[in-house]
């Protein structure tokens, strides 16, 4: 069955539904039918792709299930809900065209249930809300067989993942750029553009619809220190001491989601040098995965959860213990997290950051940020538990440690001994690596 699909673009978006380039970026201002026009495009390409076998497959993502329903199911179904022959499973998200070919919409914050499919084509919205590693080692992936394409899409929310996306697409040939400010798109009617600009700060409206990405994220935790390190030069890739101790601190989920950061005290400053994230590895295997880096290690910084007792009738810190990881503190509960980010954030100013090994948990850093939460009549500031927060929890306890008096300017634990620091007179040894 052949079917017929007429598709009607705003003007602004013309250039980018006639494309050539395999990769896409659009920064777009707040209610300019950036959404609109890409599920258009992926209704196109899925309708008229010609490939029989195996059925070619399409895909929407948004940062989460209920996101990506709120914002493109509509859309989908209004576009191909009354066609003969489309089927569609409201379960699954997922529409079926006559020709085999499918559109289903995923959420990003469960975007492993992508891992081994094949796509066509992906449009991945707002990807500044979704884990970096998504891309990487997920989606990317699923694009090899059949050469398939994607489109980022959003507005600024800071100088973050999607910052880079865009500034790579505006400087590389091969792929597609646009950026769509509102007063020049001509989309919103002027009076209207005028009355939002009248009754919100400038900032907002500079990065809500001036796509500006020099404002940060609302609510970032981190990300102002963050881009003064930057200005400071002080993440960069350097040398590790090979005088002074390494400690970790962690954040425990399952293997895979288990954060590690490596750093370490010289004088006043912190130094972070490595971070793991991502190994779906066995306890005595991750030890051995440590062992490998060749630190010299302090006190491991585990959360208070390690202690509790899971599948097996053991800990993970029993586990670990057993796996031969020595030097080992649980630290107390804290009851505000806040104590934790707010020694952090007194850290970050005088802390030197790995900018190859700890990308992806400077990723996350920089998109940590609180939400505004009314309850009792009171407005009360938390942060936000999504992908970001798993490196953050684990960055927090770097704060904690020290708060509890378990590191020291001058001195170091070392299986649960204090000992002095070799002096760093006349310069510290460092090795390369």
């Amino acid at each position: 069955m052949q079917i017929s699909i007429n598709i009607n673009p705003r003007k602004a978006f013309r250039p980018y539904l006639e494309r050539k380039e395999r990769w896409a970026c659009i920064v777009a201002h707040r209610r300019g039918g950036k959404t609109y026009c890409c599920i258009q495009d992926l209704v196109h390409k899925a309708a008229t792709n010609s490939r029989a076998s195996p059925a070619p497959r399409y895909a929407y993502i948004a940062p989460t299930r209920d996101q990506a329903k709120d914002i493109a199911w509509a859309y989908i179904k209004e576009f191909l809900g009354n066609l003969p022959g489309v089927t569609i499973n409201e379960s699954e998200l997922k529409v079926t065209l006559p020709n085999g070919a499918s559109i289903r919409l995923y959420s990003g914050d469960s975007y492993e249930r992508m891992r081994g499919v094949y796509l066509d084509g992906v449009v991945i919205d707002e990807p500044s809300d979704i884990d970096p590693q998504a891309w990487d080692t997920v989606i990317r992936p699923c694009l090899v067989d059949y050469k398939g394409w994607a489109t980022f899409i959003g507005t600024p929310k800071g100088r973050n993942g999607f910052w880079k996306i865009h500034r790579l697409a505006s400087s590389d040939p091969d792929w597609f750029s646009l950026v769509l400010k509102a007063s020049d798109s001509g989309i919103l009617e002027p009076a209207e553009l005028a009355a939002i600009k009248a009754s919100t700060q400038e900032d907002q409206f500079n990065q809500e619809f001036e796509c500006d990405f020099t404002v940060g994220m609302p609510g970032a935790v981190y990300a102002d220190l963050i881009e003064r390190a930057h200005g400071e030069s002080r993440i960069l890739d350097f040398p590790w001491s090979v005088e002074e101790l390494v400690f970790t601190s962690w954040d425990l989920g399952s293997p895979a989601n288990t954060r590690t950061l490596y750093w370490q005290f010289i004088g006043r400053e912190v130094y972070m040098i490595d971070h793991d994230s991502g190994l779906d590895l066995l306890p005595a295997q991750r030890v051995a995965h440590m062992l490998a880096k060749g630190y010299s290690y302090g006190n491991h910084f585990f959360p208070h959860d390690a202690s509790a007792v899971g599948y097996g009738g053991r800990s993970f810190k029993s586990q670990m213990t057993e796996a031969g990881l020595s030097g080992i503190v649980v630290l107390p509960r804290c009851q505000s997290p806040w104590v934790g980010i707010n020694k952090c954030r007194e850290l970050l100013t005088r802390m030197v950051i790995h900018k190859s090994r700890c990308a992806l948990a400077l990723a996350s850093l920089e998109c940590y940020h609180t939400r505004e939460n009314k309850a009792d009549a009171h407005v009360t500031s938390s942060p936000v538990h999504d992908w970001s927060s798993h490196d953050a929890d684990a960055f927090r306890y770097i704060g904690e440690a020290t708060l509890h008096s378990y590191l020291k300017s001058q001195t170091d634990v070392f299986r649960g001994q204090v000992v002095k620091k070799p002096s760093t007179r006349g310069g510290v040894r460092l090795r390369r690596s």
